[in-house]
């Protein structure tokens, strides 16, 4: 028999127990951690969403951000006729750009997005929304100084974004400068013609549809020899049957047209990740395969010459500094054509008037395409930036009326106005220059001086050897300056009430038929014009300067209209422009015809034209520099030619043979960083300073 003891009861009873109470400690500890996973869940999923509102209230203010971009380009801006905004200036502006923003607001659709309140330099937007998930963002656009330590000043606004999503909200901001700039190296109401040696740094812009060619550019290359010229020839047709747009590049990003590039034998010579004509100019001068083109390699071997020396010296001198201290690229002026020139046709966005289909519809009858007409590559300044833009408003151009130009302020710094008129020798200073004032008897020529074309013919008073020093010329002189100076500013006169019969005209039409009136008998281009039988010749300024030095800006009246050969100026010789009295403009002559350069000889005249170029209408054949803009603002003229075409001065031919000399070159570079000068009356720029964007 089994007897059981105590101690052997409580050992069972004690193991039995335990097992009870650890089933109820896991059963404690797995409702611990269900609950604990439940509130980590739930936890999770409070906080992603809490970061999904946020990122969508970080969206909403960066879409604030941006929105006000935009509407301070779209938006009518303010004019001012003054040229420098300084901090005076643009506190005064902000009243008027006050009323603007608050112009713009109130055609939101939203009656509740109108309202921009606020008073002093601070405003203040209503909630705005971005669509129908319940983002909204509120702006508040303040002009500084914000505060007494405030290290901007009134030429800077802050525009402050707040993004709103379901409770969360976040906030950005950025700085934008008031200012006022032309944005284009070339703008115009004629059509515009870039011949060879002709590069641009910079927009390009033709404000007035249904003028074509609105702009016609020749390849640099072409005329070098005519291996290469067959070989471009061949890429252009490529072009036209395989890529889309006329920027006249094909990108590595497009994987078809890349393919078919290759196919076809062409290849990325520079690794730029682009294919263009650079590219076939490069294969061929190349000789190391080094990508770089040394001077030794663009000789021609037969001459010891350099293939041509312009051209060269051209591409080697882009990018330039633009201000004193400016830092000098690498590669400038080294005598080496490589990567770090960065060649262009035009570096920079196209902008067109007319509509792609109207120009390709006007070059149908002659079996041309637009790529026929924009030759060599086009280059945006912003990656994924449409190259060439057809349809511009008068948003993406700022109006050229001649009427929105006021020279006066040139006036008042010439003549007896800027002081005691003197005449000592051979120095004239602050007169109003008389015919009795010239020196070298009179002589017959005709206008525009060696062109094939010519519109009139003048019998000028000759000045010779003399230097005038602030003077006005008055209307009526329509001389000829050989050889003289001219210091500080010169003010060309002409009558500005342009009339057809007694009613005043803006026609360019009427105005030619205005230069063309006679006191007696009838106008022909090769009657000697004078005083004595012509209208025209009194009440108009027609004057050549040959072998002439300019040493600050000349600038005239503004006629109604554009007058053609009535007002007209030449710059022949060795006529040179050194300005080193206004950097804000060179020539202010809103409705005036100008010559530049030789209609023989491409290479005489090498001028640098600092600051704005206002005309009626410009043609440069000479050896140039602009650094700062060209503004044609009249309407009568047939084309504004920048480079050689040919020795008539309406020519358009694209083979004219080469003159003397080679092609001459012209280098046109925006420079924002040159004010305009006071009476261009245009709207300011309010434009973003990205380095100043914070979170």
């Amino acid at each position: 028999m089994r007897y059981e003891t105590t101690a052997t009861r409580k050992r069972g009873t004690s193991r039995q127990g335990a097992a009870a109470l650890l089933a109820m400690l896991f059963l404690v500890l797995l409702a611990t951690l269900s609950v604990a996973m439940y509130e980590m869940g739930a936890l999770n999923l409070q906080g992603a969403r809490n970061l999904s509102e946020a990122g969508r209230a970080s969206q909403a203010a960066e879409s604030g951000l941006r929105w006000m971009a935009w509407r301070f380009v779209k938006m009518s801006r303010p004019k001012t006729t003054i040229g420098n905004i300084t901090p005076a200036v643009a506190a005064g502006l902000w009243a008027p750009i006050r009323t603007s923003l608050q112009s713009d607001f109130a055609t939101m659709m939203t009656a509740s997005e109108r309202t921009l309140s606020g008073s002093g330099t601070t405003l203040t937007s209503n909630a705005i929304k971005l669509d129908g998930d319940g983002a909204s963002f509120q702006l508040t656009i303040s002009q500084h100084p914000l505060s007494v330590d405030d290290p901007l000043d009134e030429r800077y606004v802050r525009v402050t974004s707040k993004g709103m999503f379901d409770g969360a909200t976040r906030s950005v901001s950025m700085e934008f400068k008031i200012d006022k700039r032309s944005k284009f190296a070339v703008v115009g109401k004629v059509p515009i013609q870039l011949g060879r040696n002709t590069l641009v740094e910079g927009p390009v812009a033709m404000a007035t549809p249904n003028k074509y060619p609105p702009i016609l550019c020749l390849s640099d290359f072409r005329n070098l020899n005519n291996t290469l010229k067959t070989r471009i020839d061949s890429f252009e047709s490529f072009l036209k049957a395989n890529h889309t747009g006329y920027d006249n590049r094909i990108s590595a990003s497009n994987a078809t047209e890349w393919t078919k590039a290759t196919t076809a034998g062409y290849s990325d010579r520079n690794g730029d990740r682009f294919i263009d004509e650079y590219d076939l100019f490069l294969g061929y001068y190349d000789a190391n395969g080094d990508a770089k083109i040394t001077k030794a390699e663009f000789t021609n071997n037969a001459t010891g010459k350099l293939y041509d020396e312009n051209l060269f010296a051209a591409m080697d001198s882009l990018g330039g500094p633009m201000f004193s201290g400016d830092v000098t690229r690498a590669g400038y002026q080294d005598d080496v054509i490589d990567n770090s020139d960065a060649y262009a046709k035009i570096n920079g966005s196209v902008v067109i008037a007319t509509s792609a289909d109207a120009w390709s519809s006007n070059l149908s009858s002659s079996g041309s395409v637009i790529q026929d007409m924009l030759q060599g590559p086009v280059i945006p300044p912003n990656t994924g930036e449409i190259p060439v833009k057809f349809g511009a408003t008068s948003s993406d151009i700022f109006d050229l009326a001649p009427s929105n130009f006021d020279t006066s302020s040139f006036r008042t710094k010439t003549g007896p106005q800027n002081g005691t008129t003197a005449r000592a020798g051979a120095v004239i200073t602050n007169a109003v220059i008389a015919t009795s004032d010239s020196n070298s008897g009179t002589v017959d020529e005709r206008t525009p001086y060696g062109s094939t074309s010519y519109q009139a013919t003048y019998r000028r008073p000759v000045y010779r050897n003399i230097t005038f020093r602030n003077c006005r010329i008055p209307k009526g002189i329509n001389a000829l300056f050989d050889n003289c100076t001219f210091e500080g500013v010169t003010y060309v006169e002409m009558v500005t009430n342009i009339t057809s019969g007694s009613t005043t005209t803006t026609s360019a039409t009427d105005g030619k038929t205005w230069s063309q009136r006679m006191k007696s008998g009838s106008f022909n281009k090769s009657t000697v014009l004078t005083t004595t039988n012509s209208k025209g010749f009194d009440d108009g300024n027609n004057l050549r300067f040959n072998n002439c030095t300019l040493k600050g800006p000349i600038a005239s009246d503004v006629p109604t209209a554009y007058t053609h050969f009535g007002n007209s100026w030449e710059f022949t010789g060795a006529t040179l422009f050194n300005n080193l009295v206004d950097a804000t403009a060179t020539i202010v002559a809103p409705q005036t015809n100008i010559e530049m350069g030789s209609f023989t000889d491409p290479t005489l005249a090498p001028s640098t034209l600092v600051g704005v170029v206002v005309a009626g209408n410009i043609d440069i054949r000479g050896t140039s520099v602009v650094d700062g803009s060209i503004i044609v603002t009249g309407d009568g003229a047939g084309n504004t030619t920048l480079g050689w075409f040919g020795s008539a001065d309406d020519a358009t031919d694209a083979s004219a043979p080469l003159p003397e000399g080679g092609f001459g070159r012209l280098s046109v570079r925006y420079n924002p960083n040159r004010a305009l000068p006071d009476g261009i009356n245009i709207a300011i720029d309010i434009l973003p300073v990205t380095s100043t964007y914070t979170e």
